[in-house]
Parts: C-alpha cells; sequence; structure tokens
C-alpha cells in the first residue's frame, strides 16, 4: 500500500505546485489566523488544501485527512490510526511577498510516524520525497547528510519564533551562531530547511516553535537522509500539533556541540 501511495503522492504535489504558480506573482490577497496577525494565510492555501482533499478523497474516501488550513470545529484525527498530512503551503509569508521559497507538503503517517511524502517547490521544480526503509530523494536522486560534527563547520538555519519569551533564549542561540557558524541564515520555510539539511545543503536548522505533523514529509526525508530532528530535551521530535523547540542536524555529534556551546 505503501509503494501505491508514493506513486498517488508525486504527481498531487506537482500538480498542487501548479495551482500556486498561478499566484505567484501577482498582487496575492492574504488574511490572518485567529488574532495574530503575523500568521497569514492566502486564497491559495485554502484552494490547493482543498484540492488536494478532494483528490484524496476521491481515491481514499475512508482516510483520514490533518491539514495545517482545517477548519475550526473539524474532528480532531485518530493518531492511532493512519492519516494524511497537508501543508498546502509552507513559508506562506515568502509566497505572499512573492519569494520563490516556499513548498507544498503531503505525507502519510502510520503509527504517527512518516511513511511516505513529498515536499515541492514549484518554481524551482525540486521535489524532494521519502519512503520510509527506501531512502530520500530529490527529483528520483538519492541524497543523504554531510558529516558535519563540529559548530565551526556548520551551516545552520535559524529561526526563533515570534513568542516573547523566547527572545532571550534566540539572541543568545543567534550570537552563538554569528561566532562560532560558519554561516547562519533564515530563509522562510521550514521544510524545505530541513530537506536542505537531508540534501547537504546545509547542516543544521533550529526553530523555537515548530510544529511537525503538518510538515510530517520533512521529518520523514530529514531521517531517511541519515540526520535526525531532535527536541530541546534530545529526543527524536514526534509529530505534535504543539509548537516546539526543535533542531534537524546532520549527525549527532553536531547536535551535541550545538547545545554544549550555547550553555
Amino acid at each position: 500500500m505503501k509503494d501505491n501511495y508514493y506513486n498517488f503522492i508525486l504527481p498531487l504535489v506537482r500538480d498542487s505546485g501548479g495551482i500556486l504558480l498561478e499566484y505567484f506573482g501577482t498582487n496575492i490577497k492574504t488574511s490572518h489566523k485567529g488574532e495574530d496577525l503575523r500568521d497569514i494565510v492566502t486564497d491559495a492555501d485554502i484552494k490547493v488544501s482543498r484540492f488536494i482533499e478532494r483528490t484524496i478523497r476521491a481515491s481514499y474516501p475512508d482516510d483520514q485527512i490533518y491539514s495545517e488550513e482545517r477548519v475550526a470545529g473539524t474532528k480532531p484525527i485518530d493518531t492511532t490510526r493512519a492519516y494524511w498530512t497537508i501543508d498546502p503551503i509552507d513559508g506562506t509569508s515568502n509566497f505572499s511577498r512573492n519569494i520563490s521559497h516556499f513548498a507544498v507538503c503531503i505525507g502519510y503517517v502510520e503509527s504517527n510516524h512518516p511513511s511516505v511524502g513529498a515536499i515541492y517547490n514549484p518554481i524551482t521544480r525540486e521535489l524532494f520525497s521519502f519512503e520510509r526503509g527506501k531512502g530520500a530523494f530529490l527529483n528520483r536522486a538519492k541524497i543523504s547528510v554531510l558529516p558535519t560534527r563540529t559548530l565551526a563547520d556548520a551551516n545552520v538555519l535559524l529561526h526563533i519564533g515570534r513568542r516573547p519569551e523566547l527572545a532571550e533564549w534566540g539572541l543568545a542561540l543567534q550570537r552563538l551562531l554569528l561566532t562560532s557558524a560558519k554561516k547562519n541564515l533564515n530563509l522562510g520555510s521550514s521544510a524545505l530547511d530541513i530537506c536542505f539539511v537531508a540534501a547537504g545543503r546545509a547542516d543544521a536548522s533550529i526553530y523555537g516553535t515548530l510544529t511537525t505533523r503538518d510538515i510530517s514529509p520533512a521529518l520523514g526525508i530529514l531521517r531517511e537522509a541519515g540526520g535526525e530532528i531532535y527536541t530541546a530535551e534530545g529526543k527524536p521530535a514526534e509529530l505534535s500539533d504543539s509548537p516546539q523547540k526543535v533542531f534537524s542536524c546532520a549527525t549527532s555529534e553536531l547536535y551535541r556541540d550545538i547545545v554544549a556551546k550555547s550553555k
């Protein structure tokens, strides 16, 4: 069944990216979620989310679907059963400003672990994908992390988050990266950031408030490429709706070096 789902996801994520191309470069209208004016959504988010859900339901009508753009009052998914995950645009702020670093994310989860999935940037036409136990791929070519073990040799992507209580932690971490890392950046798409670690374009990506369920394929891609995503407590991150501090790293040695130097 996983093979069927993998082959189902690849054209679906490309078609979804095609819809985003219809909006990109135009005057994109935005609104916001809840009370946070910085947490935005576009018409394209809604259109792509509905397209993906409709396509999945046509082929797998009994499957559960979790979408980042789910409406209020939607019945929670049963995580003891298999389910789909959708993030129609990871990097919505970039997309809304016509910045080309964003992606569509579609995944399938079994036993609350990423099983298959794909992440697609329609601007660059780069499609990251994975099948659990079979590897991670970029446009069908197998990818793997770099063996980077120290912060001094690492290119690090950092997104502190918007919570005021994270300011002290984030500023200390930014100071550490400015003085100790080879390079540090904030690109604006957590899913693509993690894929970049998986493909050896970066060595680590750090987040102050990352929800992992909607970008489930990113976790699967990184792990199949030989890396890991850790919680602040040093445990492998699980799929969660709750914002949390996480560190995606090419090697466990690099994770330990970052943590040791940030104390």
